[in-house]
Formats: C-alpha cells, sequence, structure tokens
C-alpha cells in the first residue's frame, strides 16, 4: 500500500476571467452537467482544482475532466467519484479550502 497525494490552487479571480472567455463552453468541457449547478464562481474554481489535484495524485492526463466527479456529501464533505475505473485506489479523500482570492484542493489516494 502507498499513499498518493495531488494539490491543486487556483485564482478565483483568473478563473473568472477564463470562464468570462470561454463561456458556456469552457464549463461544458470541464464541468459534468451537475457541477455545473454550482451557483457560484468561488466554488466551481474549488472544484476545478479538486479535478486538477486528482489528476495528479492518480497520474490521470489533464484534460480528462469528465472521468472526475466531485460532489458533496449532506455533511458539506467533498467527495471523488471515478466515472472510468482506475486499477489499485483503495480510498480517495479531497479537501477543498478557501481564502480570499483563492480556491485550493488536496486529494489523498491510498493505492495498492
Amino acid at each position: 500500500m502507498r499513499l498518493s497525494v495531488g494539490c491543486d490552487i487556483v485564482s478565483i479571480h483568473r478563473f473568472r476571467d477564463c470562464l468570462g472567455e470561454g463561456g458556456h463552453a469552457f464549463l461544458e468541457r470541464i464541468f459534468l452537467p451537475s457541477e455545473q449547478q454550482e451557483s457560484s464562481i468561488e466554488r466551481l474554481a474549488g472544484l476545478f482544482a479538486a479535478k486538477e489535484a486528482v489528476c495528479k495524485a492518480l497520474s490521470i492526463p489533464a484534460g480528462c475532466w469528465h472521468q472526475i466527479h466531485v460532489a458533496y456529501e449532506a455533511s458539506g464533505t467533498p467527495k471523488v467519484l471515478l466515472l472510468e475505473p482506475v486499477r489499485g485506489i483503495q480510498d480517495l479523500n479531497l479537501s477543498i479550502s478557501y481564502d480570499g482570492d483563492y480556491a485550493v484542493a488536496i486529494v489523498i489516494a491510498t493505492l495498492t
């Protein structure tokens, strides 16, 4: 068993600019329909950071955004659901935090 860690930080201001430039096409390229329902730019920036952190922890090629679904438990805890199997994963833990103009996400994966 081994641990793998992925971390990403997103400037909410820059993310807002990217969203303004790419509009609906940008949203559809990055997020699943259920994720697009998030109401704030801040929350979407956190989801983007989470997807990037998952890619880093699991060595998933960047751009495979629709393989990763970030959802929330009733308690508000974020969780990762992989829509395509990745061998050797025992557990995935995700944390998303916000401070000022930044969203940061960290993923710890337990692998066999």
